[in-house]
């Protein structure tokens, strides 16, 4: 598919949201940044991912669902320039000294059976990747299950795949598994597989991007006291778990206008529930005893941004391409008269803009009923919608 000039990252600008890097973490990135050239929002996300790491799974919300606190987090940058994989490394070695119950870091995974290996010796990980490319080209290889394993452990714990041979089963139970990984912009729009765009990868993330700061010959050090101080205060927040934070009234209505008020699109898909698990966090970096107005402010703040870096990072021009096959199947229809969805994804040519596409475009109009199935299982437009 062609590069989208009209969306990349490099031809619009799209700035962080300063004003919700706050708290103790909001603190440590502008230490860690300032006399720098590394941007503030990298050490700001990258911190919010491992302060959730160390806080699973002890810090909870006090809604009807599981809330947890761990992240997969993308640093973006247009080149190297950028320093994202120092903003990764430092922030890792900030807090590695915190304390014994920090989770463990390893730099990089070969296989699933790898990964399990290093969850069942430390069910709380880190993966962390210098370039996340790498990691998506472990996924491609033939009979892998490391994609759909780490898919399925942003949001459980558990993961089995019984296989006849018992030397090759991977089998995890209560992992908590965080990510960490860096990328170019041109990198993260070409480097994705139809498996995992069809398996819902790309929407699990949080993606943060940001453009080069002025050169800094000579980097300033971090001042050791303020660090300290930073890292202790830190260290009290996460001396309070477990807690389990309730919701104010005026927080709980704010966050269900922002949640009604979603767009509908491909891009909106798990950014409520990251906005679940940055509540509780960032309630505990700004030392709350409730999740407040604010809280749910700047967590908005954050979120509205993550919407927009996804149109504008997205790898396939989900909304625009689902949007196409919508139509290509209510004319077809309108034309041909029902047919079976094999003959229907010929019809369109559908593989062409990949099955996953084809698929979420014949769900959203069975959903609307703009088409229906018939008894004798063909697809076919709605009577309505033959006028």
């Amino acid at each position: 598919m062609k590069k989208r000039s009209e969306s990349s990252l490099a031809n619009v600008r799209l700035s962080f949201p300063m004003d919700t890097i706050t708290g103790s973490i909001g603190d440590l990135a502008r230490l860690l940044s300032e006399g720098t050239e590394v941007p503030e929002e990298f050490y700001f996300i990258a911190a919010m991912a491992m302060f959730g790491a160390a806080c699973s799974p002890k810090l909870t919300v006090d809604v009807g669902v599981d809330v947890d606190t761990r992240f997969y987090t993308v640093l973006l940058g247009d080149s190297y320039s950028v320093k994202k994989s120092t903003a990764m490394n430092r922030t890792i070695e900030a807090f590695s000294g915190l304390s014994a119950s920090m989770p463990r870091v390893i730099h990089g995974v070969g296989s699933a059976e790898g990964l399990a290996r290093e969850l069942v010796d430390s069910p709380r990980l880190v993966l962390a990747h210098d370039e996340l490319r790498s990691f998506l080209d472990k996924t491609k290889v033939q009979s892998s299950v490391l994609l759909p394993m780490a898919t399925s452990l942003f949001e459980s714990h558990d993961w089995d795949n019984p296989t006849k041979d018992r030397e090759k089963c991977v089998r995890v139970k209560d992992a908590h598994l965080s990510l960490i990984g860096c990328c170019t912009t041109e990198t993260y729009q070409h480097m994705w597989s139809p498996e995992a765009i069809a398996i819902g990868f790309p929407n699990r993330l949080l993606l943060v991007n940001a453009e080069a700061k002025p050169k800094v010959a000579w980097p300033k050090r971090p001042d050791n006291q303020a660090l300290n101080e930073i890292l202790a205060h830190i260290q009290r927040q996460l001396a309070r778990l477990a807690l389990n934070y309730e919701i104010a009234p005026a927080a709980r209505k704010a966050w269900e206008g922002w949640y009604q008020s979603l767009p509908q699109s491909e891009h909106v898909k798990r950014l409520d529930t990251i906005g679940l698990r940055l509540l509780p966090l960032l309630a505990l970096s700004n030392d709350k005893n409730d999740i407040d107005l604010e809280t749910v402010r700047v967590v908005c703040g954050i979120l509205g941004y993550e919407l927009k870096l996804r149109i504008l990072a997205d790898p396939i021009d989900a909304d625009s391409t689902i949007a196409k096959l919508e139509e290509a199947i209510r004319r077809t229809l309108r034309v041909k008269g029902p047919l079976s969805n094999r003959s229907l994804r010929r019809s369109i040519h559908a593989d062409r803009a990949g099955v996953w596409a084809y698929d979420r475009a014949r769900t959203n109009l069975l959903v609307i009923k703009d088409i229906a199935q018939t008894s004798n299982g063909l697809l076919a437009l709605v009577p309505d919608q033959e006028t």
